[in-house]
């Protein structure tokens, strides 16, 4: 008998490890439907990209079959078919991408289908004296014997005669057209190989034709292709992309992330593209670094499990698997800042979570740049992991907004060159930083101030944890640095599989993942929110939450080494630390209108507050703010209305402070006011703010 195997459903090759057939000539026997077609020409681009020669059986053969028929239903028609006989039926060479084939006009030798550069089998080579004569690009495979592979000029001499054929550049196949949903930012698929022989895809925007095509011709460059440096002929790379007429229409999408229920990456697509293929357009492929190194399992067992027992490191890993999960649950961006004192263990958290998707000191950023340069940042990265160190180097006046920017998703409103309004850029991001110095700490140090919104974006995390610095448990044996120097190395060796792993689960089934980590959050962020807390304070125990959901699907999916709970006890340690740090469940904002007023009390009480029973030979008060009366309790604070507003209150609505302070019990006032009418000892009857004792009880 045969035995009919594969790595798993219609949709899984891009999660088999193909590895072991590198270099083999391979056949493959498809099922006799769209699904089984579509399954082979997925394997086949993974097998060339490993160098294999790859055949299929003849297409009469398979459709001889009932529909979804494979190979065993042909021994079932063939019950005398011997091993002899099933290696004689007739085969077909076929290509992930025509760069295998022989000459043909650009635009017209392909076969055109809604898989964007995976091609059904082609016959090969072409008859050369049938060529139209008329100037035109010519493409010429790996089998063409007359000339080396590449795209070709062929134009007429001055006497009319066939010129022989320039070499433009190394095979480049243009698969498709292009365009967003507006069916606007048209473009090109361009597919090729480089020197490796890996395979390379670019959407290519059509705005790169504009000029004089140096930054087309740039990035094809810098991706493998190779290109002639004859100045005229080079040229013409855009005008072969131009002139070709691909049947294939694709999406474009300008960002990252989730598009109804595919996920895009720069140089992959997962998931359901519904209709025609859906693909990221941009102007470069270098601005996110994902990349592979070592298998999963090495990562899991080398980078993820020994995480275990870390609160800190197992949250930072979970915050990885909650980037993709943003956009399927639709939940707001934001960041969690670790905040410590040098060699705590805080860079050691980061490169363990950019491990997921790449090369950490690679895929890692830095909070040095401008504002403008992190939209770019940010935009690529939507639906992802942004990984920021070094929080200290960014400029303390513009910490707050760049910080609050990058969690709300949207860019600085530009105008174009003829003055109309450009589109803001958007994005949806997870971001995971660190630094010496909190947000807070640094937007202060330009006489800022935090406000409750920004730190409800910026979740600002103690990384000591007051053991083993940002760790708790370490092997035996073992001193914190060399922990942290061997997670460090490991991170630098095994990298980018957790991504597209998890990816693969997301995808297979959106609807199911979305409501299981809709059900693990609510229930842990019910579990972790104090019943008397805050808007503030419940909207940061959801964050928490959710990236400790995204830790226990992947641990359930086996892409973790952790045990089930060790993401949720990892999130509540963490919570449990900020909200001590925080040292009130309420509205930060009012906190700190509270501290500001005492603050204020206690460096102006005597200068500026005349006390009550003064008499008349005492000093004169200077720049007077009111008065001050003593009791057993302790001072009451009469505070004149203008300097309450201007001065107590700067920066601070007075209203919303007058009401904070009525809240606390700390303000003496009339009914159903926030003031009090009384006669002071100057002889004024006004309405004045009184701050009692009661302020100081709330401290």
């Amino acid at each position: 008998g045969i035995l009919a195997t594969t790595s798993g459903g219609s949709s899984s090759a891009d999660s088999a490890d193909w590895a072991p057939l590198q270099g083999r000539s391979v056949v493959l026997w498809p099922d006799n439907d769209e699904a089984g077609r579509k399954y082979a020409e997925a394997v086949t681009a993974k097998l060339q990209a490993l160098g294999c020669p790859v055949e299929w059986i003849a297409p009469d053969v398979v459709a001889s079959l009932p529909a979804k028929g494979d190979c065993v239903d042909w021994l079932a028609q063939h019950p005398d078919a011997t091993a002899a006989d099933v290696l004689k039926l007739p085969t077909e060479a076929v290509s992930t991408s025509p760069l295998q084939k022989s000459t043909g006009t650009a635009g017209t030798n392909r076969d055109t289908n809604n898989d964007v550069g995976l091609r059904v089998p082609v016959a090969t080579g072409t008859n050369r004296d049938n060529r139209d004569k008329r100037p035109h690009f010519e493409l010429s495979g790996a089998d063409d014997t007359h000339r080396a592979p590449g795209v070709y000029w062929c134009d007429m001499d001055k006497d009319g005669n066939e010129a022989p054929p320039a070499w433009i550049c190394s095979p480049l196949i243009v698969s498709a057209k292009t365009r967003d949903a507006d069916n606007g930012e048209w473009g090109r698929l361009l597919e090729f190989f480089d020197a490796d022989h890996k395979p390379h895809r670019w959407a290519c925007p059509q705005s790169l034709h504009a000029g004089n095509g140096d930054e087309l011709r740039a990035v094809l460059l810098r991706e493998g292709l190779a290109i002639t440096t004859n100045p005229k002929l080079r040229r013409m790379v855009g005008d072969y992309i131009q002139r070709a007429q691909p049947k294939v229409r694709a999406r474009c999408v300008l960002r990252t992330g989730w598009h109804g229920d595919a996920f895009v990456l720069p140089r992959e697509t997962w998931g359901d593209t519904e209709a025609e293929p859906v693909l990221f357009q941009a102007a470069a492929l270098d601005g996110l670094a994902l990349g592979q190194g070592g298998t999963l399992e090495s990562w899991i067992e080398q980078v993820s499990a020994p995480c275990t027992g870390n609160s800190r490191l197992v949250l930072a890993l979970s915050a990885a698997f909650a980037g993709p999960v943003l956009g399927l649950l639709g939940s707001e961006g934001g960041g969690i800042h670790l905040r410590g004192p040098t060699s705590c263990g805080k860079s050691t958290a980061l490169h363990v979570a950019a491990s997921a998707y790449g090369k950490p000191e690679s895929y890692a950023r830095n909070w040095r740049a401008t504002d403008n340069g992190l939209e770019g940042v940010a935009a690529v990265h939507t639906d992802l992991l942004l990984v920021l160190d070094e929080i200290g180097q960014l400029e303390p006046r513009h910490a707050g907004q760049v910080a609050y920017m990058l969690a709300n998703g949207q860019g600085k409103s530009r105008s174009r060159r003829d003055g109309s309004p450009r589109p803001a850029a958007t994005w949806r991001v997870l971001f995971l930083s660190a630094g010496e110095v909190g947000l807070s700490e640094l937007v202060t140090q330009d006489g800022g101030r935090m406000h409750g919104g920004q730190e409800v974006r910026v979740i600002d995390l103690p990384a000591d944890t007051g053991r083993h610095g940002l760790f708790e448990c370490i092997p035996d044996g073992v001193i914190p640095a060399a922990f942290s120097d061997r997670l460090k190395n490991a991170a630098a060796t095994h990298y980018g599989h957790a991504l597209p792993a998890f990816l693969h689960v997301l995808t297979q089934d959106p609807g199911t993942a979305r409501n299981v980590l809709r059900q693990l959050r609510d229930s842990l962020a019910d579990t972790i929110t104090p019943k008397d807390a805050g808007g503030q304070v419940r909207r940061v125990a959801q964050r928490f939450a959710l990236v400790a959901a995204a830790g226990e699907l992947a641990t359930v999916h086996k892409l973790t080494g952790w045990t089930t709970g060790e993401a949720e006890a990892a999130a509540k340690t963490c919570f449990a630390a900020w909200l001590d740090a925080r040292g009130t469940v309420g509205s930060s904002d009012t906190a700190a209108m509270l501290a500001q007023v005492r603050a204020f009390l206690e460096a102006n009480g005597e200068a500026r507050f005349t006390p009550w029973d003064a008499d008349e030979h005492a000093p004169r008060t200077i720049n007077r703010a009111g008065y001050r009366k003593g009791s057993a309790d302790g001072l009451t604070y009469y505070v004149e209305r203008e300097a309450f507003k201007r001065e107590v209150c700067k920066g601070f609505d007075p209203q919303a402070v007058a009401r904070a302070l009525k809240s606390a019990g700390a303000l003496q006032s009339d009914k159903d006011g926030t003031t009090y009418k009384t006669r002071l000892p100057d002889g004024r009857s006004v309405r004045v703010y009184v701050i009692t004792p009661a302020l100081w009880g709330e401290a």
